[in-house]
């Protein structure tokens, strides 16, 4: 296989982030070695670390000046986070955005800001870590299709245009989550998944926010820098 056939992405963790530039280009540097490969695809920041992740976002826009990474990206990163990049005078807008996208957390406005940016929206927890699977509606519809309530999840993605990325560490699994093509849902269906987001999903979301900004730093545990309010829908 042709390296230029794969692409290849990795992540900043928050320990390495907070720790400076130095740490950021360290850290590529042994995944690139790793890998055995000269660049990335795709280079992400994991989370927003407060007073640190505009720095690393600068770094990285000199990692790709130097060829060792394509494309910068970000991963849960609110509304908020974002126009702070901007407000920085950063050069390079982020290719993608990681955040958990799925009928249960379905953050319109914010995938909505997004898209409008020109960023696209790579989907975790695509599939709510089956913990999903026996919701009335989306197993009304996977008995409809003769799928499994995974594969209507995937589809969902796929129609709504984000970037399906499923997990699992079964073979089997993995050929399941991916067939998501051969069918479609229709539009009555679209909306129901649409819609299967509560209220309580938002406010859980911005608890967990609140949470990992900061893990793994030396603020672990803290609110300090913490964004308190963000665009959590």
């Amino acid at each position: 296989i042709r390296r230029e056939e794969l692409f290849l992405c990795s992540k900043v963790w928050t320990t390495t982030i907070e720790r400076g530039p130095a740490a950021i280009r360290a850290q590529l540097e042994r995944t690139l070695a790793d890998l055995g490969t000269e660049y990335l695809d795709l280079y992400l920041i994991h989370w927003p670390v407060p007073g640190h992740h505009v720095e690393a976002y600068k770094t990285l826009e000199g990692l790709v000046s130097e060829g060792k990474i394509k494309n910068i990206g970000v991963s849960n990163y609110a509304v908020e986070d974002y126009q702070e990049l901007k407000d920085a005078g950063i050069a390079i807008l982020p290719a993608v955005n990681q955040i958990e996208i799925n009928p249960f957390l379905h953050r319109k406005n914010t995938i909505e800001f997004f898209q409008k940016e020109g960023v696209v929206l790579q989907s975790y927890r695509s599939l709510r870590d089956g913990k999903a699977f026996e919701d009335p509606a989306l197993k009304s519809i996977a008995e409809a299709h003769d799928k499994s309530p995974a594969q209507i999840l995937g589809r969902w993605c796929v129609q709504k245009g984000y970037v399906y990325t499923p997990k699992s560490v079964k073979k089997e699994r993995m050929i399941e989550n991916a067939k998501v093509f051969d069918f479609e849902l229709t539009e009555e269906e679209m909306v129901t998944l649409d819609n299967l987001t509560d209220d309580g999903a938002y406010e859980t979301f911005q608890a967990l926010y609140r949470k990992c900004v900061n893990r793994d730093t030396s603020k672990d545990g803290t609110m300090d820098g913490v964004k308190m309010e963000i665009t959590a829908d």
